[in-house]
């Protein structure tokens, strides 16, 4: 097996055309199809259905591709770390962060970077789900992350607010008038969009602070990704509850954010790390971010 079969194997299950793939990589469509035929001796199964009409993938194709796309990821990031090796850039940080979370860490790096050019920064953005995981796992050096989403009483994980603020509904310019924040029922008469349910922790604090203020919001549909959330606020399809941060990235101009007073909306942002590191420029990582959030605070 080689990067090359992986490639091309990947390339067909989005395209699901020997040809096309063939033009992508410049190949005559017989070598596209020893190509993938090799891979497939070499895996002991067919990846592919194919036909003269038709082209689709077996059942151990279609779950080969999640395989296949973490092997290219991870020889990618190999050959990027001894890349860096090899140029005399031997530190090399790993960091998890939210996209509400890109002030906090954005501030961080820009000092690092100056401080420390020569360090390797890989950098994972997530939403919710994708941050539990990652947590639980211990993938990662540091995680901008929400506090909830950190276990309790962890004898692994230390962390420490980089912020804290409030929860925001975000709305179409088009429907700010017949919303009145001291008067939710206004609020309830419009349909929400929303992060997926498996994004609990930030999905239950929006439930509670929607059930504090006496409605039920009627959810039209979820999204896995912040940014997909603004868009379809700014569609008209609904309103929305989410971090101020995400107003950080693009927001659409016909999206207005307006501020949740109460406790029950308060979000606390933190960076959190492993207990028993042993990366000393992850702990400098670490330590210039919670500097930053000590002088935002005090402004």
């Amino acid at each position: 097996m080689d990067m090359q079969q992986l490639r091309i194997f990947l390339s067909i299950s989005r395209t699901l055309n020997f040809t096309r793939t063939a033009e992508e990589f410049f190949m005559s469509q017989p070598t596209v199809s020893n190509r993938i035929r090799a891979l497939e001796e070499e895996l002991g199964t067919p990846l592919i259905n194919r036909s003269s009409h038709h082209v689709s993938l077996t059942e151990a194709g279609a779950e080969y591709v999640g395989y296949a796309t973490r092997i290219l990821e991870t020889q990618a990031a190999a050959e990027l770390r001894l890349r860096n090796l090899a140029a005399d850039r031997p530190g090399h940080v790993r960091v998890a962060m939210l996209s509400s979370s890109t002030p906090y860490f954005s501030r961080a790096l820009k000092e690092f970077s100056a401080r420390y050019p020569k360090v390797q920064v890989d950098v994972a953005m997530m939403e919710g789900s994708d941050m539990l995981r990652a947590i639980a796992r211990l993938d990662y050096d540091l995680y901008f992350a929400n506090e909830p989403m950190l276990p309790h009483q962890s004898s692994k994980l230390s962390y420490a607010v980089t912020g804290v603020s409030q929860l925001h509904l975000f709305v179409n310019r088009g429907d700010l008038p017949s919303i009145d924040m001291e008067d939710w029922r206004t609020v309830g008469k419009h349909r929400f969009v929303s992060m997926q349910a498996s994004d609990f922790t930030l999905s239950s604090q929006i439930d509670r602070v929607c059930q504090n203020r006496g409605i039920q919001p009627d959810i039209i549909n979820y999204y896995n990704r912040a940014d997909m959330l603004l868009l379809s606020v700014d569609s008209g399809a609904g309103v929305a509850i989410l971090p101020p941060e995400v107003a950080a990235m693009k927001c659409p101009e016909n999206v207005i954010a307006l501020p949740i007073p109460g406790d029950d909306a308060s979000l606390r942002s933190v960076v959190a790390w492993k207990t028993d590191s042993e990366n000393a420029e992850a702990d400098r990582f670490r330590d210039i971010a919670l500097a930053q959030s000590r002088v935002v605070r005090s402004e």
